[in-house]
């Protein structure tokens, strides 16, 4: 089983895999990335696509951008096979497991990290890594992907999370859900923007990167 890391943010999110990646690809100058950033294909973070591949190649990554709303079943099983390391965006959880069913690419991340690859999920895409999204839907749009009826997740990790906790904007929308979950007696994991969580066998950690060390 491969590293699953959890995040609400971009930049915490790549600095918790560099703390990694010496150790796990040692042999490789350049590890290979697959981004999927297909979960806001209908946000307006979609135009921070550019910056999000420029953070990634200025740290030493070879980028293949794998837009699974688009892309053959081929190409997604070759990019996701060949890579090192599946970073998935964020934006709508609903839509973005939907896309990654639709297009196959759900199962072949879920062989993928089993064989030990490790799975970077931001936002949306740490969303869609636990055992279902329904909860979420305080926070996005069920109505993204309205013929999805299955709610279940990836299953990369057995608890659910609730990122943006302390966000200006979807900070109220976590923190209502974050509210209900408990009195339901759920098990659940909160991030806030600064905050990422790093599974391996199945025991989470968390890390915190603050914005500025200096």
């Amino acid at each position: 089983m491969g590293r699953v890391l959890l995040a609400s943010s971009a930049i915490p999110a790549l600095r918790s895999l560099l703390t990694m990646v010496p150790r796990r690809h040692a042999r490789h100058s350049h590890p290979r990335i697959a981004y999927i950033p297909t979960a806001d294909n209908k946000e307006m973070s979609r135009y921070l696509r550019p910056l999000v591949r420029w953070m990634l190649r200025a740290s030493g990554f070879r980028v293949h951008l794998l837009e699974v709303a688009r892309a053959s079943y081929k190409e997604i099983r070759y990019i996701l096979s060949t890579c090192d390391i599946i970073w998935v965006g964020g934006g709508n959880s609903f839509f973005l497991l939907h896309e990654l069913r639709r297009s196959g690419a759900a199962d072949i991340i879920v062989q993928q990290v089993a064989k030990g690859k490790t799975y970077v999920g931001v936002s949306a895409g740490a969303v869609v890594a636990g055992p279902d999204i329904g909860y979420i839907s305080e926070m996005d749009e069920r109505s993204a992907a309205p013929s999805l009826h299955d709610m279940t997740g990836l299953h990369l990790v057995d608890f659910r999370l609730v990122p943006h906790l302390d966000n200006p904007i979807m900070g109220p929308a976590a923190r209502a859900i974050v509210a209900a979950e408990r009195e339901e007696g759920h098990f659940i994991h909160t991030l806030t923007d600064a905050l990422t969580v790093i599974v391996k066998g199945r025991i989470p950690h968390i890390h915190i990167h603050h914005r500025d060390r200096r």
